[in-house]
């Protein structure tokens, strides 16, 4: 008989706010960098971890999820459509996942986006995210200097994810065009930017925006001269009825 008592520990440490939470389904279906060595003072390194959308904080979710569901990190990363190794990173807190790589890890748990970034609790049926409250998920140089800010964190069940998204001035044109599940709109709340298809490139100004398919690949980048932000909501095809 397998001894669980580890995994349960581990699952109590990385989530230490949530006292009901529902246990995942047992048969639920479904670019890394180094860490930063900027210099923190001390009991920074333990207020930084506290943070919901912290990477160490995301990674242990990310790995007590995962072995509740008596997946290994092959198992899962099979599962998730991702490297082994990539995995591995993430749940160590080494790097932090796209949009796409998110919804992937979650549909192939069985639990939504929001699990794994924040603490997961009942928002009501109105939620209100002050600017200052939104959870950032990703690092400024984590993705090739792609920001990420996750709105609404705490409502359950939702049919979208939305967030902010801050992208770089310079991408690695050689690097594969991004792609996940579901429908996409990206409203650009100022700055310019470019987002590159297939077949097309289109170049926004504040104001505009564009929905899309979200398995077209894409990748989007900021033009001019400051840094362009984005409001970016993604279906969940697992929340459709």
């Amino acid at each position: 008989m397998q001894d669980t008592t580890g995994a349960a520990r581990v699952f109590l440490e990385a989530f230490p706010y949530n006292e009901n939470v529902i246990f995942p389904r047992q048969n639920a279906a479904f670019m890394p960098s180094s860490p930063s060595r900027t210099a923190r003072s001390p009991g920074a390194g333990a207020a930084d971890d506290a943070q919901p959308g912290n990477p160490r904080r995301l990674g242990a979710r990310l790995a007590a999820l995962r072995k509740l569901n008596g997946l290994t990190l092959e198992q899962l990363a099979i599962r998730a459509e991702i490297t082994k190794s990539y995995l591995s990173k993430l749940e160590r807190g080494l790097s932090s996942p796209t949009i796409g790589t998110l919804l992937r890890l979650a549909r192939a748990l069985g639990v939504e986006t929001d699990r794994l970034i924040g603490d997961h609790h009942d928002g009501g049926d109105v939620v209100v995210v002050k600017a200052a409250e939104r959870v950032p998920f990703s690092r400024s140089n984590e993705r090739d200097g792609y920001t990420y800010e996750a709105i609404a964190a705490s409502r359950q069940n939702k049919a979208m994810v939305p967030f902010i998204m801050r992208p770089p001035h310079a991408v690695d044109d050689t690097q594969d065009l991004a792609s996940h599940a579901g429908e996409e709109l990206i409203f650009l709340i100022s700055g310019k930017m470019e987002i590159v298809f297939a077949d097309r490139r289109v170049l926004m100004e504040a104001g505009d925006s564009v929905y899309f398919n979200a398995s077209i690949p894409h990748r989007s980048r900021s033009i001019g001269k400051t840094p362009a932000q984005a409001l970016v909501v993604v279906s969940d095809p697992s929340r459709r009825e």
